[in-house]
């Protein structure tokens, strides 16, 4: 019955498991301009995108890392605009633009002295800038294609590995960067946790791209990654503060945005029927609240008096 109900309507669709199918080229456009618009807000907007998504958290250490959130999307959309819009062949070019935003970030991150500010130490980012400024200079200026290769590799590996810390231990990523000695509170730990996770999907993309895995198959690899992040803040028991209503609805239709990408771009009826059990296991733990009137929605007392799966969503999922 769940297999008729998935094949039968327009949910299929966007699952890519019905008889219509959606343009990959033109979904794949769609949500690059989505990415560039949002990374844009995250980016140079932090305290506005923080209170749309619902985070109440004002210090300079979550604004920060809202901007390095924004500065992961925004690269990835500018890397799919290259890629699905202006057709750019050269891989090591449309990297380059891609790094050029993260130095853009870094550099005024830096200028706004935020580590130093929110009582880190700046030294880990100071390298990071050096490794983006050193692989744009690569990417464009080069002509040995072997160094510029093998840098990006182990750029975006590093990356990675920072950033699945970041995702799964954000604490121990904290200390890593002179945090040591502030409290973190947990609406910064659950944006830091934001930051892991669209970093591992930003590293997924460009590994896979510079690795020649075909562009749609990488982006399909990334979606599931931003779909894994949506699902747990949504659900996760390490999200348990409150994104609010309309930040958990901005998450909800994120994910269903990022599970049909997934889908489409993977061509896989597996994918499309996995994405479909994790949307309906989402909905089913979490939507009926996003449209509750009640002014303690956002109190963890509310779901434990009315709601007999909150235990079962907070079980370390």
């Amino acid at each position: 019955m769940m297999m008729n109900l998935l094949t039968d309507n327009a949910f299929a669709t966007l699952l890519g498991l019905g008889e219509t199918k959606l343009d990959v080229e033109i979904f794949a456009s769609a949500m690059a301009a989505a990415a560039i618009v949002q990374g844009s807000l995250l980016m140079f907007t932090p305290n506005l995108s923080r209170k749309m998504w619902g985070n109440k958290d004002d210090s300079i250490y979550t604004r920060a890392h809202t901007e390095f959130i924004g500065a992961s999307v925004l690269s990835m959309g500018v890397t799919c605009f290259c890629l699905f819009v202006l057709k750019l062949e050269e891989m090591h070019k449309t990297v380059g633009w891609t790094l050029i935003v993260w130095a853009v970030e870094n550099s005024l991150a830096l200028l706004k002295q935020y580590p130093t500010k929110a009582g880190g130490d700046p030294t880990l980012q100071v390298l990071w800038l050096f490794l983006m400024l050193e692989s744009i200079r690569a990417c464009f200026v080069s002509a040995d294609y072997t160094y510029t290769q093998m840098l990006l590799l182990a750029a975006y590996s590093l990356n990675a590995l920072n950033c699945v810390v970041a995702a799964v231990k954000p604490r121990i990523s904290a200390n890593m960067y002179g945090y040591s000695k502030v409290r973190l509170n947990k609406d910064q730990l659950n944006t830091l946790r934001g930051f892991g996770y669209e970093g591992i999907a930003m590293s997924v993309f460009l590994l896979s791209l510079l690795n020649n895995v075909d562009k749609r198959t990488a982006l399909g690899l990334t979606s599931m990654v931003i779909t894994a992040h949506c699902a747990h803040a949504l659900v996760g028991k390490a999200f348990n503060s409150t994104y609010g209503n309309f930040g958990s609805l901005l998450f909800y239709l994120w994910m269903i945005a990022h599970a049909s990408c997934a889908a489409n771009l993977l061509a896989s009826k597996e994918v499309g029927y996995f994405m479909g059990g994790v949307i309906g296991v989402v909905t089913i733990m979490k939507l009926p609240f996003l449209f509750v009137e009640y002014p303690e929605i956002a109190e963890e007392d509310f779901f434990k008096k009315y709601s007999w799966w909150w235990k079962e969503a907070h079980m370390g999922i």
